[in-house]
Order: structure tokens, then C-alpha cells, then sequence
């Protein structure tokens, strides 16, 4: 029995990253996230110039329609089956994103925008794009026999923390809105990448 539940507790792992998406929208919800919001927020805008928004702006991009549909047809022409498991799953956090983004309807920083943004903020659809994208690629990685898959892994990582601050950077998302879109993400991927054959 406790072999069993050693083997099947990656089946349950998509309960932690669900459970810190609920509990950051409780934060926002009772207004208590948002000091470190604005905190994170003014460290951000503090490194602004002509030349560093340019960049992040280039960044941003990365989590956008385009960047992600660049990147599952790079995964397509190595591997077709999980390129369009990558598509299925990018499809249902779109659809996701856009159904709790009604529900919630938080408003954009009361900051100035960089870039223009008309949607609602919570949670952010860039953050959720490239987490979800991402970490497919990274629950790909770490089941290969690539040599350097651990050195791609982190800089997997890296990609999702700069765009997700980049959002922040531009004035459009709350660190909160890109936090509970990478939760959520993350908790998406779990699930099926533990459930089903999502992650075969």
C-alpha cells in the first residue's frame, strides 16, 4: 500500500500550485497582496528607459499568440505528438483565462501602461500562455535523456520568470495577476502530464 501511494502521488502533485492560485485569489480579493503588489511594481519601473522597454517589450512577446504558436511548431518538427498536446493545452488555458477574467473582472494597475492592454487583469493571459507552453517543454526535458536537459530546464524557467516580470514592467499585470497565471498553469500541467497521456 505505501508503495502504491508512492507511485501515485504524482497524480496529486497538480494540488499544489491549485491551491496557491486559490489562496493568491484570496489576497486579491480581501486587497491584502495588493502593498506588495505596488512594491514590486515601483522596483520594476525604477529600471525604466527608452532602451530597457524595448527589450522588455521583445520579451513580452514570447508569451504572445505569435511566440507560442512559434514555439509549438519548433516542438512539431522535432516532435509532432507532443507539439499538438502542447497546442491542446495552450488552447484550454486560453479558454481558461478568458472564462475566470470575466468572472473576476479585476481592473489593470492604475499605472502607467507601456503597452496597451483592453481586457481585464486577472489572471494574466501572457503569464498563463508561457507558464502552460513551458513547462510542457520542461516535463518533456526532464523525462528525456537529453545531457544538458537540467541546463534547457532552467532556462525554461528563466523564460517564464522574465516574461511574467515583464508584464509587471509594462504596468499592464499586478505580480499577482502574473503569479496566479503561472499557478495555474502549472497546476494544469501537473494534472494532465500525471493523469493522462498528456505527458507522453
Amino acid at each position: 500500500m505505501g508503495l502504491g501511494l508512492i507511485k501515485n502521488y504524482r497524480k496529486w502533485l497538480f494540488l499544489g500550485p491549485l491551491l496557491l492560485f486559490i489562496f493568491d485569489y484570496y489576497l486579491i480579493q480581501n486587497d491584502i497582496i495588493r502593498p506588495l503588489d505596488m512594491l514590486i511594481y515601483q522596483r520594476l519601473n525604477s529600471l525604466e528607459s527608452p532602451v530597457v522597454t524595448k527589450a522588455v517589450i521583445m520579451i513580452t512577446q514570447l508569451g504572445s499568440f505569435m511566440g507560442i504558436m512559434g514555439m509549438i511548431l519548433c516542438i512539431f518538427i522535432y516532435n509532432k505528438k507532443y507539439a499538438l498536446n502542447c497546442l491542446v493545452i495552450s488552447f484550454l488555458q486560453q479558454i481558461i483565462n478568458r472564462v475566470l477574467k470575466f468572472v473576476v473582472k479585476r481592473p489593470r494597475p492604475d499605472v502607467i501602461h507601456l503597452i496597451e492592454e483592453t481586457n481585464y487583469s486577472f489572471p494574466s493571459g501572457h503569464a498563463m500562455a508561457i507558464s502552460c507552453l513551458y513547462a510542457m517543454i520542461i516535463v518533456y526535458l526532464y523525462r528525456s535523456n537529453f545531457t544538458f536537459r537540467y541546463l534547457l530546464i532552467c532556462l525554461c524557467i528563466i523564460v517564464i520568470v522574465v516574461v511574467d516580470l515583464s508584464r509587471v514592467y509594462l504596468g499592464v499585470h499586478y505580480f499577482s495577476d502574473v503569479a496566479g497565471g503561472t499557478l495555474l498553469s502549472l497546476s494544469l500541467v501537473l494534472f494532465f502530464c500525471n493523469n493522462t497521456s498528456f505527458g507522453a
